[in-house]
């Protein structure tokens, strides 16, 4: 049994290529097997490796396989059963693909959004530690070999740059090491969930949150939907998936009022608001024609690139906070070191 699944990246890249190589008549052991020859050593390969053996030993279909080897997720081998029990295995792991797809942007971003201002706060601890533990006593100890008046105000003028400096490399470190929490815990998934939380009860990151679950709770059901699961069960596996406290409370009204007034789908999500009205109103229509399946696929796709341009946004708005924040802070430091050597050379003129 494997001790690690695969990553979104090669989720993606498997059921993409397994839905291709079905798709061309080839079998599922034949297909493992040519996955596994194409692949170098590595947990991908080991993971095909696995599918393949199962297959070839044991028999059953792929999703018994790939639930087996331990290499995938609950999620792709249920969905990918329900796709195979509909006839419609190839389906399904295309839409398996572009789901992990999707969910490996999104962790990309995440991880820039992180690793990059961190890189950031560290140069700028360098640089405030320089100044105040190198540069700030120079200037101390010129001042601290005058005598008069100006030594006062020399002194008042350098415990102001301290205080200044001191107070910025103390938010600097304070922000990194939170930084570096968060780099950490997306090192497990159970990290990344928490981190999500906590990003979603901070006020100017919330609505970027939510947007992100819409689009997975669609994606999902959009999977279900194409994997031949009837809407009551696609509703069921999308709740058990969301984790966004607000989006989650939407979500079960839905799947309440379908089990207990018998509304559709789409019915469902117009009544709970839980998509704006201009994309309920294409859902609900999409269900009508029986096209449920693609409307569902599209507007989680036009939710998805306004998520990422939101996203690309916010993350873009980091560097010149920080910058701004670092530029303030040496500033008025160096500001309040020279100030007094001004004074200084004017008295001397």
């Amino acid at each position: 049994m494997a001790s690690k699944e695969l990553d979104n990246r090669a989720l993606s890249l498997f059921c993409e290529n397994m839905a291709m190589l079905l798709g061309a008549g080839i079998g599922p052991e034949e297909a493992a097997g040519l996955l596994c020859e194409d692949s170098a050593d590595s947990l991908f390969h080991d993971a095909a490796q696995a599918v393949q053996k199962h297959l070839l030993v044991q028999g059953g279909t792929l999703s018994d396989a790939m639930a087996q080897s331990g290499y995938f997720p609950a999620y792709a081998s249920r969905m990918l059963a329900a796709g195979e029990r509909a006839g419609r295995s190839t389906q399904a792991l295309n839409s398996l693909a572009g789901y992990y797809t999707a969910q490996d942007r999104l962790q990309s971003r995440l991880k820039s959004a992180v690793f990059y201002p961190l890189v950031l706060l560290l140069l700028m601890a360098v640089i405030l530690t320089v100044l105040l533990a190198r540069v700030m006593p120079v200037f101390t100890g010129v001042y601290a070999s005058l005598s008069g008046d100006l030594t006062a105000s020399s002194y008042r003028y350098i415990a102001v740059g301290y205080v200044v400096g001191g107070a910025a490399l103390a938010v600097t470190v304070l922000l990194a090491l939170a930084l570096l929490g968060a780099c950490l815990a997306f090192r497990s998934p159970a990290g990344r969930d928490r981190l999500v939380r906590l990003l979603g009860r901070l006020p100017f990151t919330a609505q970027l949150v939510e947007e992100n679950a819409l689009c997975r709770f669609l994606q999902v059901l959009q999977i279900d939907v194409a994997s031949g699961l009837d809407e009551d069960a696609a509703i069921e596996d999308a709740c058990a998936l969301v984790t966004h406290p607000g989006l989650r409370a939407k979500a079960e009204a839905c799947r309440r009022q379908m089990q207990q007034e018998g509304a559709g789908l789409a019915t469902a999500l117009y009544t709970q608001k839980l998509l704006e009205p201009l994309y309920a109103r294409l859902l609900v229509a999409g269900a009508r024609s029986g096209n449920l399946e693609l409307v569902l696929a599209r507007l989680s796709n036009l939710l998805w690139t306004d998520a990422q341009a939101r996203m690309d946004q916010a993350v873009d708005s980091i560097e010149p906070a920080l910058s701004a924040f670092l530029t303030v802070a040496v500033g008025i430091t160096l500001v309040s070191a020279m100030l007094p050597l001004v004074g200084i050379l004017g008295a001397i003129g």
